[in-house]
Order: structure tokens, then sequence, then C-alpha cells
């Protein structure tokens, strides 16, 4: 956890990766969507995708693309779940890249002490930004 909480994980800080999208909504064409949002309503979710993209899509269009978005089917995809990454940048038998699929599950995975310390850095470092998680 504290290797996260410092952005001493592969892709950098989370926290910084966040904040420049979110930073960049007036200066691109920019789509905002949680994860939390598509388990409540994925197929929702890709039709909203698609009109942001221009696109008008089918009902069968949504409900194909929704059926290839689960996150069961990621699970098995070696496109999305990070099965080709060698093992010297992602190692899988530690962790897989997708675990559960479970909005919240890390909470069963924290001990108070880390959730405290997890919701103390996240308070500092989040404490400017004005766009609404899903979670908060």
């Amino acid at each position: 956890m504290e290797k996260f909480l410092n952005g001493k994980i592969m892709f950098g800080s989370w926290f910084d990766h966040v904040k420049g999208w979110l930073n960049a909504k007036d200066q691109e064409h920019i789509f905002y969507i949680a994860y939390e949002e598509l388990i409540q309503d994925l197929k929702g979710s890709v039709s909203r995708i698609g009109q942001f993209l221009g696109k008008s899509l089918s009902p069968e269009v949504v409900e194909k693309i929704a059926e290839n978005c689960l996150f069961k089917n990621m699970k098995q995809n070696k496109m999305s779940n990070y099965s080709l990454v060698p093992e010297e940048f992602m190692d899988q038998k530690k962790s897989e890249f997708l675990r559960k699929g479970v909005v919240g599950d890390w909470k069963n995975l924290f001990t108070e002490a880390q959730t405290e310390r997890f919701d103390a850095v996240y308070k500092d470092k989040m404490k400017d930004v004005k766009f609404k998680f899903a979670w908060d």
C-alpha cells in the first residue's frame, strides 16, 4: 500500500494520473466514467460512451459490447488481463491485475490502520480536486 500511496508503482502515482486527466477537461474532449458506474449500469454506460463518440449504437451492438466488457470475460481476455506483461513488470503470481471485479472489495483487504492511513493520504492529495467521484 505504501508504494501505491507514494507513487512507486509501475505506472506512477495514481493521484497524479487522476488529477492530470481531471485538469485536462477544459483542454480536450474527455469523457469521465468510473468503474462503479460501469458495474451499476453497463449497457447504459456503453450507450453513453457511444453518444459521447457521436455513434448511434443499436441495442444489439450495445449488448455485444457489454458482453465483452463483463468482468468475467475481461478477466479471461489476454488483451485486458495484463497476463502478457512480463513478470519483471507485473508479477501476477502475487496478485492478478484483475482480481474479483467487486466494487469496494479493497476494504476487505485493509486493516483498520491501513484504511485510516489510506483515507488520510487520499484526503491530503485530493484536497484541491472539485470533481465528484462515484465513491465520494
